[in-house]
């Protein structure tokens, strides 16, 4: 069965070279659906030439343009780059692939961050248990690039907005030994779909342009008892947070905010005015204190951080990618 992996490129076009080298020429199945998110370095060369070194013409796809009725060859293309055109985040990168795999008639839809690689037959494995249709999504075990330690198997997520991993920093042996394990929460690295369930739900959540499109995934599942499986038997590695680090650069502060003000305003939006004050009242204090501990805020910083946040999340309904820019470039006073 064919089935299309879905690898969003933002100038990471070596990363994104060994990622569809470790598993696109092992995996006849696999048809590989670069979406270039508006790169402003020689990516597109560059992965297009690296695909015909192996002997494979990407069907070559501009987002602008619209469908292109070379899209019911794609299977046989095996890989399709398809050309944004400027920066849509990680979920809108993400559902232009998506919209693709569709009209390709793929049944099953991987996603995978492009700092990652497949170890032997991992998303073979998770297509073909994913229908068995006992599970929304399934995902693999994710290890930290060169090392024989666990990121996670899934996790746990709490209506509360809280979440735990499971297997974290265990060794691998750990999670191999464990088979497969139901989880209520998956990271967006890498996680398998079926294509048109995904599609009716309206794929990931564009609201918050970079960062929460799982954690906002994983409780619309929790809210319909769907659950995910975490095969352990398909091993994935990954390079953790490469690509928002490089976005990041020095100012890891900025990333934070980026990341704390997506979830106010995902929760906010989700439990309403007085739950969210409520909610704010209990979780605040433990993000400051991950903060503070992680040497992203200084204690001296924090008040000024924690306003602007809190001033923020009220008054805004999404993160676009605008907003993005400038908290990246420092800019988080309200």
């Amino acid at each position: 069965m064919k089935y299309a992996v879905v690898i969003v490129n933002w100038n990471g076009a070596d990363d994104t070279i060994a990622c569809l080298a470790s598993f696109l020429f092992a995996s006849p199945d696999a048809v590989a659906i670069v979406v270039d998110n508006g790169s402003t370095d020689d990516s597109i060369v560059r992965l297009a030439a690296a695909l015909a070194d192996r002997g494979v013409e990407p069907l070559r796809v501009c987002h602008a343009d619209g469908a292109t009725s070379e899209v019911a060859q794609l299977p046989d293309r095996r890989a399709a780059l398809v050309e944004a055109g400027e920066n849509l985040g990680f979920a809108g990168g993400c559902n232009v692939g998506l919209a693709l795999a569709r009209r390709a008639g793929l049944a099953v839809s991987v996603f995978l961050n492009n700092d990652t690689i497949v170890e032997a037959m991992a998303l073979d494995r998770l297509a073909e248990r994913l229908q068995r249709q006992d599970c929304f999504a399934c995902i693999p075990m994710l290890t930290i690039y060169g090392t024989d330690r666990i990121w996670n198997c899934g996790g746990a997520i709490y209506a509360a907005g809280f979440r735990r991993y499971f297997l974290a920093d265990r060794p691998r042996r750990e999670g191999e030994a464990a088979g497969e394990i139901r989880c209520s929460f998956f990271t967006g690295c890498c996680v398998a779909v079926g294509t048109e369930a995904f599609a009716a739900r309206g794929g990931f959540s564009e609201r918050f342009f970079f960062g929460e499109e799982d954690f906002e995934l994983a409780l619309w599942m929790k809210d319909r008892k769907l659950s995910a499986v975490c095969l352990t038997t398909a091993v994935v590695q990954h390079k953790v947070s490469a690509s928002f680090n490089r976005a990041a650069a020095e100012r890891q502060h900025a990333k934070a905010f980026v990341y704390y003000l997506n979830r106010f305003i995902h929760m906010r939006l989700r439990l309403g005015r007085i739950r969210w004050l409520l909610w704010v009242a209990v979780f605040l204090p433990y993000a400051v204190v991950l903060l503070v501990g992680k040497h992203l805020v200084g204690l001296r910083e924090a008040p000024r951080f924690v306003r602007s946040l809190l001033q923020r999340a009220v008054r805004m309904d999404r993160v676009t990618r605008t907003d993005f820019e400038e908290l990246m470039r420092g800019g988080i006073e309200p």
